[in-house]
C-alpha cells in the first residue's frame, strides 16, 4: 500500500507540473516566433516604402537602400530579395539569384493581393516574409522577400526547455520525498494495527489498540478492540464451558463412587440397602447420559447450520404433538397444559430441531412450576413471522439472572435444579435451535410470578 500511495502522490503531483511545463514551452515558442515574424514584417514594410521612394525597382543603385538591406540581413541573420512585378530578382543580398525569375507561391500571392504574408517552415527552422512595393498610384510594382533563420529564437526555447526539465527533476525529487513522508504517515496506523493483529495471533489477547490518527483508523481500531473483546469473552466462555463440563460429568461419577465405596466398606449389606444404593447409582448414570446427550446436541448445532432439514410443517399440529408427549410429566404435578392457536400456521422449519427447542421450554415450564399450576402455549402469526409463547405459573426467574439463563450450564437455583434433574443445557439448546432458524427468543419473568418465553421465527427460511 505504501508503494502505491507514493506512486499516486508522485503521479498526481507531477501531472500539473508536467502540463504546465509543456504549455509554457509551447506558448513561449509560438510567442517568440510570432514576435520575431512581426518585427521582420515591420522592417520589410518600412523598407518597401523606401523602395518606392527611391525608385529602386527601376534603378537598383541606391546606397541608402543597399545599406538598409545589408543592416536588416546582418541583424536577423537572413536573406532579402527584391522582386519586380515580372517576378525578376533585381536584388539578392546573397548575390546568388539576381537576374533570375522567382516563382514562389508567397510572392505571387503578395503581388496579386497587395498584402504582406508570412510563412514559418518548422522543419528547416526559418520564417519567410513578403511585403508589397506599392506605387503612388496604389499599384503593386514589386515584392520584398525576406527569409530569416529562427535558430537564435529556437536556441532560446531549447535553453528554456532544459531549465524547465531541471526544475521538473527538482520537483520530482521534492514530490517523491513528500510522497514517502505522507505515505508513511498514512500507513503508520495500519502498521500498528497489523502488528497488534500479529500479536493477537501469537496469543497476546490483552493487546488493545489505540490508533486515532484518522477517524477511519479510529473506527478500525475500535472495531478491532471490540473483536478482541469478543474473542476474549469467547475464550473465557470456552474455558468456563470446559470447566463446567468437567464438573458436571465428574459429579455423577463422584456420587456413584461414594455409593459403591459405601457398599464395599460394609459386610453383609441388607438387600434393602443394597437395592436403594443401586437405585441411586442408576439415577446418577441416567443423569450422566442426559448430560452427554445434551452436550452432543449442542456440539452438532455449533458445528453446522447447513445440516438443517427444512420442510413445510404445520406448526399447529407440531405443538399439539409436543404437548401430548409431555402431558404425562405435567399430570404427575397436576399441572394444566393448554394450547391456544389463534390461526392455522404453516412454516419452513427443521421439525426435529424446533421440536427440541419448544420441548425444552415446555418441559422447563412444567418442571419449575408449582403443583396444580398451569402452562399455556400460544401460537400466532403475521405476514412474516410466527410466534410461540410459553407461559407458566412457576417460580419465576430473578431479573439479575435473566441475562445469563441461555448460557451453558447456568442454573438460577443450582440445588433445586439438581433435585429436578436438569443439566443446565436445555435453554442453550433451545436458543441455538431458534437462532439456526434465523429467529429470536426472549424471556419475561419476575421471581415468584411465573415466566413467559416468546419465540419468533420467519415463516419462510432464508439460508
Amino acid at each position: 500500500m505504501r508503494f502505491w500511495l507514493i506512486v499516486l502522490f508522485v503521479v498526481f503531483g507531477l501531472i500539473p507540473c508536467l502540463a504546465s511545463y509543456v504549455w509554457t514551452v509551447k506558448t513561449s515558442e509560438q510567442r517568440a516566433i510570432s514576435v520575431r515574424t512581426a518585427e521582420i514584417q515591420n522592417q520589410c514594410t518600412i523598407l518597401s516604402n523606401q523602395l518606392n521612394s527611391y525608385q529602386y525597382l527601376t534603378n537598383p543603385s541606391s546606397e541608402v537602400i543597399d545599406a538598409n538591406l545589408t543592416q536588416l540581413t546582418n541583424i536577423y541573420n537572413g536573406r532579402v530579395m527584391i522582386i519586380n512585378q515580372n517576378l525578376d530578382v533585381i536584388k539578392d543580398t546573397y548575390g546568388l539569384d539576381e537576374g533570375k525569375t522567382m516563382v514562389s507561391e508567397n510572392v505571387i500571392r503578395c503581388l496579386r493581393q497587395g498584402k504582406s504574408t508570412s510563412y514559418y517552415d518548422k522543419k528547416n527552422r526559418y520564417v519567410e516574409v513578403t511585403a508589397p512595393v506599392i506605387s503612388e498610384e496604389k499599384a503593386v510594382t514589386g515584392v520584398m522577400l525576406a527569409s530569416v533563420s529562427m535558430d537564435t529564437v529556437l536556441d532560446g526555447i531549447r535553453m528554456l526547455r532544459a531549465q524547465g526539465g531541471a526544475v521538473l527533476i527538482v520537483v520530482f525529487l521534492v514530490v517523491l520525498s513528500l510522497g514517502i513522508l505522507v505515505a508513511g504517515w498514512f500507513v503508520r496506523p495500519l502498521g500498528r494495527i497489523t502488528a497488534s493483529i500479529e500479536n493477537v495471533t501469537e496469543g497476546y489477547e490483552s493487546e488493545w489498540l489505540h490508533v486515532g490518527t484518522f477517524s477511519e483508523t479510529g473506527q478500525l481500531s475500535d472495531a478491532f478492540n471490540k473483536m478482541l473483546g469478543r474473542l476474549k469473552q469467547l475464550n473465557d466462555s470456552r474455558e468456563e464451558f470446559v470447566s463446567n463440563v468437567s464438573h458436571e460429568l465428574k459429579t455423577p461419577l463422584t456420587s456413584m463412587k461414594v455409593l459403591a465405596d459405601s457398599l464395599l466398606a460394609q459386610e453383609n449389606v441388607p438387600i434393602e440397602l443394597y437395592q436403594e444404593f443401586m437405585g441411586d447409582i442408576a439415577k446418577e448414570i441416567d443423569r450422566e447420559n442426559d448430560i452427554i446427550s445434551d452436550l452432543l446436541t449442542l456440539v452438532k448445532m455449533d458445528k453446522t447450520v447447513q445440516g438443517l432439514n427444512i420442510r413445510q410443517i404445520n406448526i399447529n399440529e407440531l405443538l399439539e404433538t409436543i404437548l401430548k408427549r409431555l402431558k404425562p410429566i405435567a399430570d404427575k404435578k397436576k399441572i394444566e397444559v393448554v394450547l391456544e392457536s389463534f390461526r392455522p400456521v404453516s412454516a419452513e422449519i427443521d421439525e426435529m430441531k424446533l421440536t427440541l427447542a419448544i420441548s425444552n421450554l415446555v418441559e422447563n415450564a412444567i418442571k419449575y412450576n408449582r403443583d396444580e399450576g398451569w402452562v399455556r402455549v400460544s401460537l400466532n402469526a403475521d405476514h412474516k413471522y410466527f410466534y410461540v409463547k410459553v407461559m407458566d405459573s412457576g417460580i419465576g426467574i430473578p431479573e439479575e439472572d435473566q441475562a445469563h439463563i441461555f448460557e451453558r450450564f447456568y442454573r438460577v437455583d443450582k440445588s433445586h435444579s439438581r433435585e429436578i434433574g436438569g443439566t443446565g443445557l436445555g435453554l442453550a439448546i433451545a436458543r441455538n435451535a431458534v437462532i439456526m432458524h434465523r429467529g429470536s427468543i426472549k424471556v419475561y419473568s419476575s421471581k415468584g410470578e411465573g415466566t413467559t418465553f416468546t419465540v419468533r421465527i420467519p415463516l419462510t427460511y432464508a439460508a
